[in-house]
């Protein structure tokens, strides 16, 4: 594949990898019904633009089928830029910038609305792998964690060496997207993970924070099956590589930290969060049983 070729792939093409999908993917993690979404920004438009990538992956997050985007937990994109690349949510980044056209367009409203755009799956709830933004530059890598309703004081950022996959490469093979994909796995934080990535695209990365292969990673999932990110698009062009300037005011936590108050808010959102009933007055608490992608 020339450096300056184009490729795309389409939902459409991906159609039958989804009828496999659906198949074999019917217990991932879903949303929590009970941790609500954040407020949408106010201002998506307050960036910096600290590279340019040249290549942009979007990615199925727990998808019940790959062509219809509403059976999405979430589309998630992968930039590649010279020094830097970013994983993010395409569906929350497009609903703050379209929110931000709006206020404009209504500058007297009284409420924002709660979202605008394609929305996948309960949009109304907060996942951690939906509001959150990882940069990967040189060595390290810097996690931006966006909390839901009513913690917004405990937006927070950790920073890390880029963790290394020990993966061991099978002969096995099989076709995602239209791309012959080999076959690997790895025991990565507590779960055994299998990836199928393709030498055609000699980009080492993939979704999260999984890479360190000589390929990239179309398809990736535990071997639960809980969470599942599959390949839906590939472009090649320039693009500005974001970054939320409001990130500034988020605090700095260690990722045990930041993963231990993810799975006690997804646990017990309501006694995280202090919420009351509104006519007892007395605290609520709500417990949830929850399966975390990392497990350490």
């Amino acid at each position: 594949m020339g450096t300056h070729s184009f490729v795309r792939i389409t939902i459409q093409i991906c159609y039958m990898a989804g009828i496999l999908m659906l198949a074999n993917n019917m217990m991932a993690q879903p949303k929590s019904r009970t941790v609500y979404a954040p407020s949408p920004r106010k201002n998506a438009n307050s960036i910096t633009v600290i590279d340019t990538a040249y290549w942009r992956i979007s990615y199925a997050f727990n998808a019940d089928t790959i062509h219809d985007l509403s059976t999405y937990i979430d589309c998630q994109c992968l930039e590649i830029g010279n020094s830097t690349s970013k994983y993010y949510s395409r569906f929350l980044n497009d609903s703050d910038s379209l929110v931000t056209l709006w206020l404009k367009e209504h500058p007297k409203a009284g409420s924002l609305p709660r979202w605008l755009g394609e929305k996948g799956k309960n949009a109304s709830y907060w996942t951690e792998y939906q509001y959150s933004e990882i940069f990967r530059s040189k060595d390290k890598y810097t996690v931006y964690v966006r909390m839901p309703a009513f913690l917004k004081r405990y937006d927070c950022y950790y920073v890390e060496k880029i963790p290394q996959q020990e993966w061991q490469l099978y002969s096995e093979t099989l076709e995602v997207c239209g791309f012959v994909c080999q076959k690997a796995i790895c025991f990565f934080r507590g779960r055994e993970f299998v990836a199928w990535f393709t030498t055609e695209i000699p980009l080492s990365e993939g979704p999260w924070v999984f890479g360190g292969l000589p390929g990239l990673i179309i398809k990736l999932y535990d071997k639960d099956r809980l969470y599942v990110f599959e390949c839906i698009q590939i472009e090649q062009g320039k693009f500005p590589i974001k970054k939320y300037c409001d990130y500034k005011n988020y605090k700095k936590m260690s990722r045990h930290k930041v993963l231990d108050l993810q799975r006690k808010i997804n646990e017990n959102y309501f006694r995280v969060a202090h919420l009351r009933n509104a006519y007892t007055k007395q605290p609520v608490s709500r417990f949830t049983p929850y399966e975390p992608l990392e497990l350490e």
